[in-house]
């Protein structure tokens, strides 16, 4: 490619929309597609749930609605962004194949077939339409690993396609449309790739990153072994019990007459419930009461592919990492600190403050990846034609997939995240976690030209991001817990987290107050 080039790292649902958006907007576009074009994201494993402003629903209650869920730690010119142009978004992408349904205060998307996951069927569809379209270019199983900067600004993207081979990739303006990072923890239900690869390319490029503490926990995942971990989708029938490991309704326990008021009016304290219900013992979802009826409909349709029999036999459950609510600031336009580097989907920061709204993930993703491919293709076209991706003499980091050592690495890692940053955090356990980190990145050896590899640094990274926000917030709000400060702070802790690099590799952080 020789003409102004939009680079698009991630092909979620993000990725996709950004890349439709450039397209329309006359710029060519190099997607560059990890883990498969979209079903390889956390996007293909969504319920399809977009909240927003309806026409029963008005923008200003919306935007109240999401800032009480947030403890006041939204930004509220993300909100404005994405109330403003949520509808039109989506009935800009209709054509593309995102047809949706517009219920009290959100839209659905509703395949017809019962037995699928939506967010599946969803993620098909929309990649389906971006593949035929002209000036569009996707790099299959491409590895980014840096951000290449000229002075201020964006000149280049490098990484690893798929035999290893190291490339830099010319271009008018990149986007990081990454996803998240739960798959750092051993508890999630996230795609197993999903390790922070995109906040860390954002930090080594310079840019601070805000609100990292903040994680969400679903807390109804699959636990029972030999099943996949993933989320059991609301609305659950009124005949389904959770019961804890002596055989009591955790619903029931609280005043709640259904699973689907527990998740509605308890939100994230639910998943803590859940969770102190499985320090005493295996906490299993019971759908054994449910009526014919309901199994034939979806979410309990899905059921028949897995080799469990929930009609007669109830299933253990856990709390799993769902969503990361911290990353890279953008302002209304998608633009992060760093001209020609944009950003969208969950990588950014701001939308949803101290707990994240039930379908405002999906609703940011088309939002703000429409703004980020109509912005970056603006300001490739001011730029002059991009060279083609030149090969590099060596790698700069290591392969892709670690090799068993790195593996086993990986998988402690994912232990010290469950242990010391899971549901509960306190004091003590962030600073042996710390410490843990520490241990694990000295035993590793290091890649040609200091590169770790694959999703590993990255979630290094994320997770000593993580534990160090975690440690300065004194404080339980949304969705961070701390067994050592159970109460949400003052006015003094209504304020968000900002780390940017400080004296000898380490982290500086500050807490600018919210509302920004």
């Amino acid at each position: 490619m020789t003409a102004p080039l939009v680079v698009i790292v991630g092909a979620g649902l993000a990725g996709v929309t950004c890349a439709l958006s450039a397209l329309e907007s006359g710029a060519e576009v190099l997607v560059l597609d990890r883990l498969g074009l979209g079903l390889g994201s956390n996007s293909a494993l969504s319920n399809a749930v977009f909240a927003g402003p309806t026409a029963s629903y008005p923008p200003e209650r919306y935007i109240e609605d999401t800032l009480e869920i947030g403890k006041g730690l939204n930004r509220p010119a993300m909100l404005a962004a994405v109330a403003e142009n949520a509808r039109e978004t989506f009935a800009w992408l209709k054509p593309a194949g995102l047809a949706l349904s517009e219920e009290m205060a959100a839209h659905a998307f509703r395949p017809s077939r019962q037995d699928v996951f939506r967010g599946a069927e969803m993620m098909r569809a929309l990649a389906g339409h971006l593949r035929g379209q002209p000036g569009l270019r996707v790099w299959p199983g491409f590895q980014a690993t840096r951000l290449v900067r000229e002075g201020r600004r964006l000149a280049a993207v490098e990484g690893l396609d798929r035999q290893g081979q190291a490339w830099r990739i010319p271009c008018g303006a990149a986007v990081l449309a990454c996803g998240g990072a739960g798959a750092i923890f051993a508890r999630n239900d996230n795609q197993r790739g999903a390790l922070g690869q995109g906040y860390h390319l954002a930090w080594q490029a310079g840019l601070p990153l805000w609100d990292m503490e903040f994680v969400q926990f679903y807390p109804l995942v699959l636990e029972e072994p030999g099943l996949p971990r993933v989320m059991l989708y609301p609305p659950y029938p009124p005949q389904c019990r959770l019961l804890d490991h002596q055989g009591r309704d955790l619903a029931a326990a609280h005043g709640l007459d259904s699973l689907d008021q527990a998740i509605m009016r308890l939100r994230d304290s639910f998943a803590l419930v859940v969770h102190r219900a499985c320090q005493e013992g295996p906490v299993r979802m019971d759908y054994t009461g449910v009526p014919d009826e309901y199994w034939g409909r979806y979410p309990l349709a899905m059921f028949r592919h897995y080799r469990f029999d929930f009609r007669r036999r109830a299933a253990r459950v856990a709390p799993g990492a769902h969503f990361c609510q911290g990353g890279v600031a953008v302002d209304s336009q998608a633009a992060t600190g760093l001209a020609g580097l944009f950003a969208c989907g969950e990588v950014v920061w701001g939308l949803h403050g101290a707990n994240r709204r039930g379908g405002n993930a999906l609703t940011e993703c088309l939002v703000f990846g429409r703004l980020a491919g109509r912005s970056a293709a603006g300001l490739a076209l001011s730029r002059a034609a991009s060279p083609a991706p030149e090969r590099l003499e060596r790698p700069p980091a290591g392969p892709a997939d670690p090799e068993p050592a790195r593996r086993e690495a990986l998988a402690r890692l994912r232990e010290i995240a469950w242990q010391r940053a899971g549901v509960v955090r306190e004091e003590a356990g962030l600073r042996q976690g710390l410490a843990e980190l520490q241990g694990l990145a000295e035993g590793m050896e290091p890649r040609p030209e200091g590169g770790r590899g694959g999703g590993l640094e990255a979630g290094l990274f994320f997770l000593r991001a993580l534990l160090s926000a975690s440690l300065a917030r004194r404080e339980s709000r949304g969705c961070f817990q701390r067994a050592d400060f159970p109460a949400e702070g003052g006015p003094a802790w209504r304020a968000n987290s900002r780390l940017e690099p400080g004296p000898e590799g380490g982290f500086k952080l500050t807490h600018p107050p919210a509302g920004r």
